[in-house]
């Protein structure tokens, strides 16, 4: 795992459930038009994310026509040329605003916490505009700005529409979790978070007023993509959502990954290292994998192959050119910029899409041939390695593994398109897992 996104529930026991997965590949966001607010010189955004694609991505906008106007936050250029900082802009017949962070944000294994306070009727320039990641305030350079005092705000303005995810075509990869929206109120971080004693930044349940365009979303009536955009603040402010689903497979985007250590099953999960990994773009919330060479790529958590927890995950094969080969790979590997299989090492070990199985260079037969539409097992603890084909267990492929921190890997041995998605139990399984596995999330490990 990257950074340390271990995340306990805090003191008062307020652990999260939910989070909603935006696909940049399907355009996906959430829009609402405002009314007449509470207080246009003063709001308080503040949500948790977790990144999945990096690069140039908003994470809310606004606009009352159809972007002459506008506000928008998100991850955009920083210093060096870098697109991984946080910028808020205002722009009304010229920049009112643009500050950007000077730290980078690109741990895709991470939730942040951030807060967004405009608050143009203080009397200190630069007050008016801040931006703060886990519970600390950042330090921005502005390109323009500050805002003048008293500044009306276009994001909390009557008329004015809202966009989660999105700024034109410009969409959010990623993860979003517990979202509140405070109209008429610049409100410090501790409202919506707290430090443990471990010094952890923890989410705990704001209990202030949300004022008349403010909106709680925690998105955790997934009955239908309707009601995932509820609002459950007194407000009743609900949103639409737009190319977001509830359907099962591998476009479910209603998740258990949260920030918080909530259950076996709702907690910080692992997903795609683009990080760590051999070209072929991570999409989708760094859950599905496409390549056009020979390259290979690695999940970002790591687990005890020999410990007595026993890993499962499923990756389902959406397009096969030429040989695929699923398995694990010793932690210590990264392939960003090796052209070479995991199984090709020591302690890589892999399932091959010709029914062979590998390790240390050397293939022997296994089992079943698989391809495209196959849902691939990997079941992986207590010093074995056994792999599924749609249910179908093809034996224990590799015993008695000790001594290395391993990590799921794929790779793509041949040119050719060849694709998966990835499934490490954020989203419901295709198929029932084997008895005693557990989810790859941080309260399994």
């Amino acid at each position: 795992m990257i950074g340390n996104p271990l995340l306990l529930g805090d003191e008062g026991g307020y652990n999260l459930t939910r989070s909603l997965r935006f696909r940049s590949s399907a355009s996906a966001y959430l829009n609402r038009t405002f009314s007449t607010p509470t207080d246009n010189k003063k709001f308080t955004w503040s949500g948790w994310v977790k990144r999945g694609t990096l690069g140039a991505k908003w994470l809310f906008s606004a606009t009352p026509d159809a972007f002459t106007t506008y506000v928008n936050f998100g991850f955009a250029n920083g210093s060096g040329g870098s697109v991984d900082a946080l910028t808020f802009d205002q722009y009304s017949g010229g920049y009112q605003v643009r500050a950007t962070t000077n730290a980078l944000y690109r741990d895709p294994a991470a939730w942040y916490h951030i807060v967004v306070v405009w608050d143009t009727a203080n009397a200190t320039s630069t007050e008016r505009t801040q931006i703060w990641v886990n519970g600390v305030r950042t330090t921005v350079t502005y390109a323009f700005g500050p805002v003048s005092q008293n500044t009306a705000s276009i994001l909390n303005a009557t008329s004015s529409v809202n966009y989660l995810g999105s700024l034109t075509s410009i969409y959010f990869d990623g993860y979003m979790a517990e979202v509140n929206f405070i109209d008429g109120q610049a409100l410090a971080p501790t409202a919506f978070g707290s430090f443990s004693p471990y010094n952890q930044w923890l989410p705990k349940k704001y209990a202030g007023t949300y004022g008349t365009n403010g909106f709680y979303l925690p998105f955790t009536n997934n009955a239908s993509t309707t009601t995932l955009g509820y609002d459950f603040s007194p407000q009743g402010n609900n949103w639409t959502t737009n190319n977001i689903s509830v359907t099962a497979g591998s476009t479910y985007d209603s998740m258990t990954d949260v920030p918080t250590l909530t259950s076996a099953t709702a907690a910080n999960y692992c997903v795609g290292n683009p990080l760590a990994s051999d070209g072929g773009p991570l999409s989708n919330g760094n859950l599905s994998w496409r390549v056009d060479n020979t390259r290979a790529i690695v999940g970002g958590m790591a687990f005890d192959v020999a410990g007595t927890s026993n890993f499962y995950m499923e990756a389902t094969v959406t397009g096969i050119a030429s040989t695929l080969e699923v398995g694990i790979v010793g932690a210590n590997r990264n392939f960003n910029g090796n052209n070479i299989d995991p199984a090709s090492y020591a302690n890589g070990y892999g399932y091959i899409s010709n029914g062979n199985k590998k390790n240390n260079n050397s293939a022997t037969s296994y089992g079943a041939t698989f391809t495209t539409g196959d849902v691939i097992g990997i079941y992986a603890g207590n010093g074995t390695l056994t792999f599924y084909k749609n249910n179908t267990s093809q034996g224990s492929a590799f015993t008695g593994l000790t001594g290395d921190m391993v990590v799921f890997a794929f790779g793509s041995l041949g040119g050719g398109n060849t694709s998966t998605t990835l499934n490490f139990g954020q989203q419901p399984f295709t198929y029932t897992p084997p008895s005693g596995y557990v989810a790859l999330n941080t309260y399994n490990l």
